[in-house]
């Protein structure tokens, strides 16, 4: 603010100071060229909330991003818990914290997702996940044929330092035997709580432990229970380039059909536009390396490697209608099938 003179009224050089800071805070929110380093990102102050309030704000405010602030592991148990969730701004590097199909996630996010996959030519062999990507899908059976699933699920921030996620399947169909009809019935239930334990501009990284719930039927390859611990990043490592990777294990606790599997899974991808692009908006495309061991013999100790070509792009500036897409592939292992592609539509609110 600048200083008053004895010429200059006090109200006049109150406007003045305020606008000083408004053409501050535009210089601090325009937007960067698309190569260029983004610039600090404004602190914002503390709100502190109840419980209530907190996870109300969460799930239904304006979640803007004005409203971020960075979390640090050293403040895991002091800060972000008693404050409402707000979206990350993208990274120094240019790259925004967005959800892709078939790679971990490592961020928070607030939308829901409706997702169809086909899987072509089920094998009769051992094989682990015929889609490693959430611990709720359907695991191989002993069938041949195709099959065909839709699934959905629901990403609810609760605060900033905490997020449930609820998934399920609703449609799984495909033959009950070899040589069998098609049979199609409701799948597994997943419930999932993630923590938040870093939040910086050009790395994140979340905790989570899951519960699949066996509401399916086992001729689906459902029907199973499993506990699953984990851990997930993001890092926008270079301009645009973003790296993601997740570590988890789905112990199993429920009947013996199914296996124990160790999960590891890297992500790479590159976003190629920006949201002021005509038709494909904040365009990325990426390919993650999933590899699964089976760690409890229920599968002959198997292991399966799959590779997972995938883009997203959005369909509006606000990044609030989304299309994901991408092929699976199994490379290594017993193979259970040849290929398998996916179709996701996000929306956020």
């Amino acid at each position: 603010m600048a200083r008053p003179s004895a010429g200059m009224p006090l109200a006049r050089a109150v406007a003045d100071g305020e606008a000083r800071r408004t053409l501050l805070a535009e210089d601090v929110f325009e937007e960067a060229p698309a190569d260029a380093p983004m610039p600090a990102w404004p602190a914002a102050p503390r709100v502190v909330t109840g419980p209530l309030d907190t996870a109300f704000e969460s799930i239904f405010g304006p979640a803007d991003k004005e409203g971020w602030k960075p979390l640090s592991l050293a403040t895991l148990f002091s800060e972000g818990w008693d404050e409402a969730f707000h979206d990350s701004p993208e990274g120094t590097n240019g790259a925004p914290k967005q959800n892709w199909i078939g790679a971990p996630a490592g961020v928070f996010g607030r939308f829901a997702t409706f997702d169809f996959f086909y899987t072509n030519h089920i094998n009769n062999v051992p094989g682990l996940f015929l889609t490693p990507n959430a611990p709720f899908m359907p695991v191989h059976t002993f069938t041949t044929g195709n099959q065909y699933a839709g699934y959905t699920t629901l990403l609810l921030p609760l605060s900033s330092r905490l997020q449930i996620v609820l998934g399920t399947v609703y449609i799984d169909s495909r033959k009950t035997s070899p040589g069998g009809h098609y049979v199609g019935n409701w799948g597994d239930t997943g419930v999932q709580a993630r923590v938040h334990l870093v939040d910086q501009r050009n790395f994140s990284m979340v905790a989570f432990v899951g519960e699949r719930i066996p509401t399916g039927k086992s001729v689906n390859g459902s029907g199973i229970n499993y506990i699953t611990p984990g851990l997930e990043f993001w890092w926008n490592f270079a301009s645009k380039w973003v790296v993601r990777g997740g570590t988890s294990i789905n112990i199993l606790t429920g009947r013996k059909s199914a296996t124990s599997v160790y999960v590891n899974q890297l992500a790479l991808g590159r976003y190629l536009t920006s949201k002021e692009a005509a038709l494909f908006k904040e365009l990325e495309v990426h390919v993650t390396a999933t590899a699964l061991s089976d760690v409890a013999d229920g599968a002959g100790f198997v292991d399966d490697i799959y590779l997972f070509p995938g883009m997203r792009f959005s369909l509006d500036k606000k990044d609030k209608l989304a299309v994901l897409t991408g092929v699976q592939v199994p490379v290594s292992g017993p193979q259970a099938y040849v290929w398998q592609p996916q179709f996701s539509l996000t929306w956020k609110w």
